[in-house]
């Protein structure tokens, strides 16, 4: 397993998550919305658009009971991190991440999943942390197969689509140990898809 001290140039972890904790995470962080979530999902949306905008009467709330969770297994190397420091802050290089702690029910890595309705924008995606301006490093679960690959995107403008997010590596280890913050990458793939 990765020496996680030794990966960060400048580290502030938390306590580790024990055993039974990593147990619980990895059996309900996708499991199906519970009658609770579902209520707060719906009841937290509002039309954004004032009365007079001609897109305020084409405004229609979504229903999270048509979104695909993620699941499947999570990275050993992820978990091990979980267990050396549920959630802290990280940085390596110019790459900042804030990490989400396995369950909390404000801060937590479904809470954090369902808070920014995620799945409604990038279905099957997870996300584990933010980098401190806005982003969200997230796990790519749309392959079932083989360890998830790890993305980026913006909270203010989550997709799919190729300008929506950057493919930061294909595994866990190698986001946390890559030196480039991802909107860097970001904007300079936008400026290159628009020349």
């Amino acid at each position: 397993m990765p020496d996680w001290p030794s990966i960060f140039e400048e580290r502030y972890p938390s306590p580790g998550a024990g055993a039974r904790e990593l147990s619980k995470f990895v059996r309900t962080f996708g499991a199906a919305l519970s009658s609770k979530e579902l209520h707060e999902i719906k009841s937290g949306q509002s039309n954004p658009f004032p009365p007079t905008d001609p897109l305020y009467a084409s405004y229609s709330p979504f229903d999270p009971r048509d979104w695909k969770l993620p699941a499947g297994a999570l990275p050993a190397d992820y978990l091990n991190f979980l267990a050396w420091s549920n959630g802290g802050e990280f940085r390596t290089g110019s790459r900042w991440f804030q990490f989400m702690p396995a369950i909390d029910p404000m801060h937590g890595v479904r809470a954090m999943l369902l808070a920014y309705h995620i799945p409604q924008y990038m279905p099957l995606a997870l996300p584990f942390a933010m980098d401190g301006g806005g982003g969200i490093y997230l796990f790519d679960m749309r392959d079932p197969a083989g360890e998830p690959p790890i993305v980026w995107a913006h909270a203010g403008s989550l997709g799919w689509r190729p300008d929506e997010h950057v493919q930061l590596g294909g595994s866990f280890l190698a986001a946390c140990t890559d030196k480039t913050a991802p909107d860097e990458d970001w904007i300079l793939r936008l400026q290159g898809n628009s020349g």
